[in-house]
């Protein structure tokens, strides 16, 4: 699964350094890079721009149809905000939220999120019934 994401102090950079997974950084000026597999997006909480910014990537050409879900980074001082980007694309684009970490994650957290990302591998390869 690769995993897009979009890093401004760092935090979720080293997140996804140390996740070890294939990966895409966006760039916050021209967010417009094409994928073609499927991909988690990680999203740090900032301000309604983010939102803007990613959402322009989702929709850049057929993106939105390799989308599997969100995971949102943040900091729980600011209470109801806490990962509110991801929130918000999740819900504009109906797919999961399927994680949030503070600042740059624990190590619990990378156990988890890869947990999180296996599941999502091995269900999409159960065969449909």
């Amino acid at each position: 699964m690769l995993i897009v994401y979009l890093s401004l102090t760092g935090n979720v950079k080293n997140f996804v350094e140390r996740v070890g997974m294939d990966s895409v950084e966006l760039n916050y000026s021209n967010p417009l890079t094409e994928v073609d597999q499927e991909f988690i997006v990680i999203a740090p909480t900032y301000d309604d721009d983010i939102t803007d910014v990613i959402s322009s990537f989702i929709e850049h050409k057929k993106n939105i149809h390799f989308l599997k879900g969100f995971v949102g980074s943040g900091n729980k001082n600011f209470d109801m905000s806490y990962c509110f980007n991801a929130e918000e694309l999740s819900k504009k684009y109906g797919k999961p939220l399927i994680f949030k970490f503070e600042f740059s994650g624990t190590d619990k957290d990378i156990m988890q999120f890869k947990k999180e990302v296996s599941s999502i591998e091995e269900s999409r390869a159960q065969p449909q019934s």
